[in-house]
């Protein structure tokens, strides 16, 4: 009785027949004398994908039916892939190395703090306006620095203590770059003020509007400069 294994295709999976197929392509089709086979240029060019492979059917039927073109046909797309392989690990090296210098020098040499000032506004000194364009034409607009700034608002005569809404806009928009709550308190020789920090950094240097108002009281607008 014969008990030597039988071959089973059913048993190999995808990879293993397409290895087996490409085992037998290699010395199925011999053409020792290289009959009409395409120039190395083009088959590198298909191989590279720089041609349409569609153009080309006639390329793809010889080297299905030629053994040496198949085999160097698989030389150079692996060939193909190395290169690509090579240059995909060179850029992500390229790209390590920039993020390790980047992170290493703010490590090494961190961005200075913020400049901290402390500023005061007294708005009993100055007129206050109802509207954002009025208060754009005065020539005398309060300065604020730029930096983390400490501002101390002394508001008008007769203001009431309490929560007081601020904003900043700059010059003719709407939107507002800032916007805080503060609580004003009144003090004892009478004048209502309130305090507040306020992050200039990140504000571009032209003309604003300060906006204040409690409750829902209107807007007043007092012109600032931001340097």
């Amino acid at each position: 009785m014969n008990h030597s294994p039988q071959f089973n295709p059913s048993l190999l999976d995808d990879a293993s027949l397409l290895q087996l197929a490409k085992t037998a392509l290699m010395d199925a089709y011999p053409n020792s004398e290289r009959i009409g086979c395409p120039s190395r240029e083009l088959r590198a060019a298909l191989a590279a994908e720089k041609l349409d492979l569609r153009n080309h059917w006639d390329v793809l039927d010889h080297i299905g039916f030629c053994s040496p073109c198949f085999v160097e046909q698989l030389a150079l797309r692996r060939s193909l892939l190395r290169r690509n392989f090579v240059r995909r690990a060179i850029c992500v090296s390229v790209l390590l190395l920039c993020a390790v210098g980047y992170f290493g020098y703010r490590a090494l040499y961190p961005s200075p703090a913020p400049q901290q000032f402390a500023a005061t506004f007294n708005l009993q000194d100055r007129p206050v306006f109802r509207g954002q364009r009025q208060a754009a034409t005065q020539f005398s607009p309060f300065v604020l620095p730029r930096g983390i700034v400490h501002l101390t608002i002394t508001l008008p005569l007769g203001s009431e203590p309490g929560a007081y809404e601020l904003r900043l806009l700059p010059d003719g928009q709407s939107n507002p770059v800032f916007t805080a709550t503060a609580q004003a308190i009144l003090q004892a020789g009478g004048s209502t003020v309130l305090t507040v920090d306020l992050d200039s950094t990140k504000l571009r240097a032209g003309q604003y509007a300060l906006g204040i108002r409690k409750g829902d009281a209107p807007w007043s607008y007092s012109p600032l400069v931001v340097r």
